[in-house]
């Protein structure tokens, strides 16, 4: 009897060893390229620089947590494209290229672009504001839009898909053995009625969620293209746009009780993303 049990507690130690060791091994490495659907401005608590307007509760920050994941977040707030490649501008400050954080011992790299390309959500989120408060029941910015000819939405959209592919090729070349994730766009904006807190013109609905469904089907094209996962935020997040009665993205006020810079998306949004993307981590 006292040999067994010898050797059940010699067995158990082993185990216990084992798991210590385990846990104690380094940790996968993390990137989190994007711009402030990924740096979710305004929810909880700020992370450093103050310029990207970045959140240490978004949801790279979130997903690392739970995937137990050593995380780099260089997301930042007005990030297009570009500033995967090249250096940028955020509020002034010039910051180096977000795929720099990227090199062969990265395990995982998410990527949330494309908005801010063209000035795309400063059309949308400004522009087209500014002409619906106007004429809330007109087509003011589709009017607009179909008058800019070579620089419609549609032009600049036509081009995302290549923006795109060309992110995930810079990542896949300094990672090679990188988990790259393409993350969608929320539903932002409701597909009937428009509402005073969202201020687009009702008849502008149309273009404005066009955009949005573009950008994704961008976004999936590209994944496709350059080997990548991409997870769909969209269809989770229908009865949740800015004019529902239970919003996760803020609109002209925020929700009380809720944090967020305006047209960005809440605490519960950058949830619900981290839940996603951790479903088809590898």
């Amino acid at each position: 009897m006292r040999r067994s049990s010898a050797l059940l507690l010699a067995a158990a130690m082993a185990v216990t060893l084992s798991a210590c060791e385990k846990s104690s091994g380094p940790k996968r490495e993390y990137v989190a390229l994007g711009d402030s659907y990924a740096a979710a401005p305004g929810v909880g608590r700020a992370d450093p620089p103050a310029a990207c307007r970045r959140s240490k509760d978004n949801y790279p920050h979130l997903l690392a947590e739970d995937l137990d994941l050593e995380l780099t977040d260089v997301s930042c707030s007005g990030a297009p494209t570009e500033a995967v490649l090249g250096e940028y501008d955020a509020l002034g400050k010039r910051l180096p290229p977000q795929v720099e954080a990227v090199d062969a011992s990265t395990d995982l790299v998410t990527i949330g672009l494309g908005f801010n390309d063209f000035a795309l959500s400063i059309r949308v989120f400004v522009k087209c504001v500014q002409l619906g408060m106007a004429d809330p029941t007109g087509t003011p910015c589709t009017d607009a839009d179909a008058a800019a000819g070579a620089n419609s939405t549609e032009a600049a959209l036509a081009q995302i898909t290549a923006r795109l592919t060309a992110v995930i090729e810079a990542v896949t070349e300094r990672a090679p053995k990188a988990q790259v994730v393409l993350v969608g766009y929320p539903t932002i904006f409701p597909e009937q009625d428009t509402c005073a807190n969202l201020g687009i013109a009702k008849g502008d609905l149309p273009l404005v969620r066009g955009v949005v469904e573009s950008l994704n089907a961008s976004a999936e094209a590209a994944a496709e293209a350059g080997g990548a996962t991409y997870v769909d935020t969209a269809t989770p997040t229908r009865g949740h746009d800015i004019c529902s009665e239970d919003p996760w993205i803020a609109g002209i006020k925020p929700t009380p009780g809720k944090k967020a810079l305006i047209w960005h998306p809440y605490a519960e949004e950058q949830k619900l993303v981290a839940e996603l993307v951790a479903e088809v981590v590898d």
